[in-house]
């Protein structure tokens, strides 16, 4: 009976901890928009609060930043899901 509950366990903390590492993947996801649209905006002439007084290249550059993590946050995710199979089938 132990073995049941250590993979209970075990699995009850890794979905806990893809949960959470998929909400900060979303966050992640979500605030490398903000540079995208500052950089876009500015091509088509929006300056609305001053946006446009920071280089463009600054707007890509931290817009590619963004989007490595978010890469970098996938295949971790992807690592650990496949790490996570591995153990289970070894058991």
């Amino acid at each position: 009976m132990p073995v049941k509950k250590a993979d209970a366990r075990r699995r009850a903390e890794f979905e806990a901890r893809m949960a959470r590492l998929q909400r900060f993947r979303t966050v992640v996801g979500l605030l490398g928009f903000v540079p995208l649209a500052a950089s876009l905006g500015c091509g088509s002439g929006l300056d609305i609060i001053g946006v446009c007084a920071v280089p463009r290249e600054v707007y890509l550059g931290l817009w590619a930043a963004i989007f490595g993590t978010f890469l970098g946050l996938t295949f971790r995710m992807w690592r650990e899901r496949r790490a996570h199979q591995r153990a289970g089938a070894a058991t």
